[in-house]
């Protein structure tokens, strides 16, 4: 998409609301830093950072061959004021100050539109780059995510191999705590007045969503997160003019057994349901301020109440990214 389309784009219409779950299977989700094993609060909750879910999307964009301003140089971490001097220069482009400097941002990359930054530069030679504003909110926040049952932690083992043909090879062991399975959601608004100012369309939220969808699973390509699979995605679209918003939509729904083991006895969505009953009880309460409710949905998964599709007087209509190729 070229920058004289982006720019021309009209900003989001109206306030959203997504939930998105997505499963893990004898890995990490999120490694808690400096432990090597899956991040868990005082009660025996596991979670899994907002960020993390973020190096997802970003890291599927960039497979799509889309600009993403949080990134690497030639596989080196670098500071912000080194990757933006690295794009103009890349693309020929002088280095700017204020506004115009923001604009060229916004114009370039979609996780700034998404995410917003705080644009903390450093001095990089003779410039200190300046922006107006100097901080930019992000219209997408997503909530922590959080396991939704109970979950075991399992000490998972490996060797490798390490030497040169002329020396004797070593045995190395990799060891590192994760989770024997998890079914993990998340929860997130888009705030319709932040996209005025980021210039967040329609078009690149669907494109957010898709990236979420997508990223878990094909974005994960590590020993500690490989294999992990997206299973439920609802996007509520409220209709424009409308100040609400319910807040953390995944606390409406709950997994329930199928069977009788135990929550931490659980290996796959074959071991439960998931009732959504309070979900679409909460959003029938808001159906005066509803616009649309869509949808997709993986085979694996077993909903206690199942949505017809159609459009959000009939139905909630499928998205079915499953079903079609990425953008």
């Amino acid at each position: 998409m070229s920058d004289i389309t982006i720019a021309a784009q009209k900003p989001l219409s109206s306030r959203r609301e997504f939930i998105f779950l997505y499963d893990i299977k004898m890995g990490t989700p999120d490694s808690d830093t400096g432990k090597n094993r899956p991040r868990v609060l005082p009660d025996g909750t596991h979670y899994v950072t907002d960020l993390r879910l973020k190096r997802f999307v970003r890291d599927f964009f960039k497979l799509r061959n889309r600009e993403i301003l949080v990134d690497k140089i030639g596989g080196e971490i670098t500071n912000l004021t080194g990757r933006i001097a690295h794009y103009l220069s890349q693309k020929g482009l002088k280095k700017a100050e204020g506004r115009e400097l923001v604009n060229i941002l916004l114009d370039a990359f979609i996780d700034l539109r998404l995410f917003g930054s705080s644009f903390a530069f450093n001095r990089d030679g003779d410039w200190e780059p300046k922006t107006e504003p100097k901080t930019l909110s992000g219209p997408v926040q997503i909530n922590m995510g959080e396991v939704m049952h109970q979950a075991e932690e399992i000490v998972i083992h490996g060797t490798s191999m390490v030497g040169s043909d002329q020396e004797k090879s070593k045995r190395e062991l990799n060891t590192f705590i994760g989770l024997r399975y998890a079914m993990i959601g998340f929860s997130g608004i888009v705030n319709e007045h932040s996209a005025a100012t980021s210039r967040l369309s329609d078009a690149d939220y669907d494109l957010f969503l898709e990236a979420m969808w997508h990223g878990v699973r094909v974005a994960a390509n590590t020993r500690t997160k490989r294999g992990q699979m997206p299973h439920l995605l609802i996007d509520v679209k409220y209709k424009p003019g409308n100040e609400f918003q319910y807040g953390r939509l995944h606390e409406y729904l709950r997994l329930e057994p199928i069977g009788d083991k135990p929550e931490k006895a659980w290996s796959s969505p074959q071991d439960y349901r998931i009732n959504m009953r309070k979900l679409v009880e909460r959003l029938i309460a808001q159906d005066n301020r509803i616009e649309e409710v869509r949808f997709s949905k993986s085979p694996d998964i077993t909903l206690a109440l199942e949505f017809p599709e159609g459009g959000w007087k009939g139905g909630w209509k499928n998205m079915d990214f499953d079903g079609r190729d990425p953008s």
